[in-house]
């Protein structure tokens, strides 16, 4: 197995360092820099197949989360002290926990777009960006190849998981 790890991990790398560098000429021909984040897709000449490169950061929250769980509560409490306690489950939902205790960020992302103007409701959007940090960025690589028939491009997937 080990062999064929590192001959798929060699691989990756070079496909994504061609990638990079084909990316790197075609923006070079107008005089900027590529952008070190964000999506690509390249197609063959004939459009038979597509490669898409995608980044995906991996968040985590510090410390500070806990002040802006404090602060929601205390909202809540507030707005909800003559209402239904069901109200509350709704929010403090965006708290739980999984398994590894892990929060849940797109949850608690999601709180963010909720246009309240409230003071403290406020603080505690901004403790969550505040407490907001990018973990590590994962690159992507998928290959497609298009259907002579329907046009619609079909993953050739190289996932040993959903192979």
């Amino acid at each position: 197995m080990r062999p064929v790890h590192v001959l798929l991990s060699d691989l990756k790398s070079e496909i994504m360092t061609d990638v990079h560098a084909f990316i790197d000429l075609s923006v070079e021909q107008y005089g900027v820099e590529r952008s070190v984040k964000g999506n690509a897709t390249l197609c063959s000449f004939d459009g038979k197949y597509q490669i898409k490169i995608a980044m995906q950061d991996k968040l985590h929250f510090d410390e500070r989360i806990y002040a802006a769980k404090a602060l929601i509560d205390e909202c809540l409490n507030e707005w909800s002290e003559n209402s239904r306690s069901e109200l509350k489950l709704i929010v403090q939902a965006a708290f739980d926990v999984d398994k590894e205790g892990k929060i849940n960020t797109v949850k608690v992302l999601a709180l963010r777009r909720h246009d309240i103007q409230d003071e403290k409701w406020q603080r505690a959007m901004q403790a969550i960006s505040d407490s907001l940090h990018i973990q590590t960025t994962r690159e992507y690589v998928r290959f497609y190849e298009r259907d002579d028939e329907t046009g619609e491009y079909i993953l050739i997937n190289l996932d040993f998981a959903k192979l």
